[in-house]
């Protein structure tokens, strides 16, 4: 995929947050209150924003890529009783993805004097982890004679029940309506791909792109948060081809994770009082198929929906609570999830 640039604004404001070293390409994490551009610590699930602006003095440059570390990986730990009995080394083992690999069109001409290789702005609008641990996010630009600079961040996660004997989380996502004219961009950008273990949500371009060296990442995704006119939502595993045409080569089928979807007559009150694991397998067993069993249809609040997914041989259960869905030209669907360790 060519990933154009999202947004541009004044140069000389961006040179006031910038570092000033000389050298081929420079990349640089621009600084401001709503803005993370150094180490911190985060809440679970925190919206975040980073602006990462690069300049070529000498070739066009060429090549974007981003890589997260997560550690101790993203997966939630399932603690011993007593706790103080838990083995570090059997925590699980770290885990890197590749966010983002991909082609840019570079900005000529918007300094004076202008760089010879151009100028670049990604704003990456993202989630923080939502287990325990951290995570380590590196930018790295790149211009066509291989010449590139890099800048990493760290943002540390601490949560409070970490010990539960499930893991839960809430999640925002932002489904594009396909029949509305919307930027390329910002379809790209959205955050529509959901792994219901981790609660990690991705965007398009961290799962597809043309050179498919983020094609591992498929594997991660559960769900699909799709909104074909923004009339409606309803969330989709990867493997309902009545939803996704895509090409095997692109997403190949043995990527497309089955999650068996199921009906429930839970209402968010039930939602909120299951904390158990037995309670939660309970509840997807007593479960109706949906006639499509990968796609939920047509998503109301408060709605409860039970789920299993298969995952390296090892399956998970779990329940997730429809918050609120605003829809319109914007889309938005916030969710709760119970799932089991």
């Amino acid at each position: 995929m060519r990933f154009r640039h999202l947004m541009l604004i004044c140069l000389p404001a961006l040179l006031a947050a910038c570092s000033k070293t000389n050298g081929p390409v420079r990349l640089d994490l621009i600084g401001a209150s709503s803005l993370t551009s150094g180490n911190r610590t985060v809440s679970p699930n925190d919206t975040l924003t980073t602006r990462v602006y690069a300049v070529s003095n000498d070739d066009s440059l060429k090549r974007l890529h981003v890589e997260v570390a997560y550690s101790p990986g993203l997966s939630p730990i399932s603690y011993p009783t007593p706790v103080s009995s838990f083995d570090p080394d059997k925590a699980p083992d770290d885990q890197t993805i590749v966010y983002l690999d991909s082609l840019i069109k570079p900005v000529f001409k918007a300094s004076d004097p202008p760089p010879a290789g151009g100028e670049y702005l990604f704003n990456n609008a993202f989630v923080a982890r939502a287990t325990s641990g951290t995570e380590q996010w590196q930018y790295t630009i790149k211009d066509k004679k291989g010449e590139s600079a890099s800048r990493a961040l760290r943002l540390t996660v601490r949560k409070a029940d970490s010990a539960a004997v499930y893991h839960s989380y809430t999640a925002q996502l932002r489904p594009v309506p396909r029949n509305r004219a919307v930027p390329a961009s910002t379809r790209d950008s959205r955050r529509v791909f959901l792994n219901l273990r981790t609660g990690l949500l991705l965007p398009k371009y961290a799962v597809l792109n043309r050179e498919t060296t983020v094609q591992s990442n498929q594997l991660l995704v559960d769900l699909i948060a799709f909104s074909p006119d923004g009339n409606y939502v309803s969330l989709n595993a990867p493997a309902d081809t009545s939803i996704f045409k895509l090409s095997p080569q692109r997403w190949p089928r043995n990527n497309r994770k089955a999650t068996v979807l199921r009906a429930t007559r839970l209402n968010d009150t039930d939602f909120t009082n299951i904390t158990t694991v037995a309670a939660i397998n309970n509840a997807f067993t007593a479960g109706t198929a949906f006639i499509n069993p990968f796609n939920t249809d047509v998503l109301a609040r408060n709605q409860v929906v039970a789920f299993q997914v298969t995952e390296k041989s090892v399956t998970y259960t779990g329940l997730l609570l429809v918050n609120n869905i605003v829809l319109g030209t914007s889309p938005q669907f916030t969710c709760s999830v119970k799932v089991t360790k």
